[in-house]
């Protein structure tokens, strides 16, 4: 999975001793979780696919993902575990590194090799987080590997994926396209078109339309696919970051349905 690891150590202590200055913005903004759990039952998602992204694009996705993951929005990739990670490490030719970081408000960041000391691209995650948390950060930055491959950078790029800053990702395209894979990589469209039915989606992809029984039927998803629900042994900050989480992915996952049937 690694074949050089101090290299790899190096780049993650340096992108790391940076992410508290780069991302300040955002660390300041994981204080307050309910400000953008505010923010995102008022958006749009649905206008925010149309406007970045197409069905073939998306199709292309789902293709390329295939080829990591045959079960790819078939069905749900199941928790992370080392083989799970060691498998598409080698399938898409990446250095992964899993460690504690000591702000929860880091899931995760993505390196291209243009310009470092690296061979393949690397892809960090926090391990402090929940198993979930820790597998969504890993199909976000493979999404930025996906992107990377098409637009094949001539710098190095440094891609954080910061809590707090979901609304953010609909103004994005690279974090949009990221957190696309992570939608359908959680919610395959079997599952999911159990949970959105057709006479919600349009209302969920757009403002509010997250009503109780919706978000009862979310968490009995998330807990018998991948074992995940809100408890005492979590902060309330912490519940509350990944109530911010679960709500967007799943807004976007109904807007995906809406806008492109995928």
């Amino acid at each position: 999975m690694n074949k050089n690891p101090a290299a790899t150590d190096k780049v993650v202590r340096s992108v790391l001793a940076k992410a508290g200055v780069l991302g300040a913005r955002e660390l300041a903004a994981w204080k307050r979780p309910q400000d953008d759990i505010r923010r995102l039952s008022q958006r749009d998602y649905a206008a925010s696919l149309r406007r970045h992204l197409s069905s073939a694009r998306v199709d292309a996705l789902v293709r390329r993902a295939r080829e990591v993951w045959p079960h790819f929005n078939r069905a749900v990739l199941g928790p992370p575990s080392q083989e799970f990670f060691a498998s598409a490490a080698d399938a898409l030719q990446l250095h992964i590194k899993a460690a504690r970081y000591r702000s929860l408000a880091l899931y995760g960041f993505y390196v291209d090799r243009a310009g470092t000391m690296l061979t393949k691209p690397l892809i960090f995650v926090n391990s402090a987080h929940h198993a979930l948390a820790i597998g969504t950060a890993f199909c976000h930055e493979v999404g930025h590997h996906f992107s990377a491959e098409v637009t094949k950078p001539k710098s190095a790029r440094i891609r954080f994926y910061f809590d707090a800053a979901y609304s953010a990702h609909l103004r994005d395209e690279g974090e949009l396209f990221a957190d696309v894979v992570v939608s359908l990589a959680g919610y395959p469209k079997t599952a999911a078109g159990r949970i959105f039915t057709k006479p919600e989606r349009r209302k969920i992809a757009q403002k509010g339309g997250l009503d109780e029984a919706l978000i009862q039927r979310i968490r009995d998803h998330l807990g018998g696919s991948y074992g995940f629900d809100f408890s005492a042994a979590l902060s309330p900050r912490q519940n509350l970051q990944y109530l911010a989480g679960m709500l967007h992915y799943a807004k976007l996952r109904s807007a995906l349905l809406e806008e492109f049937d995928v």
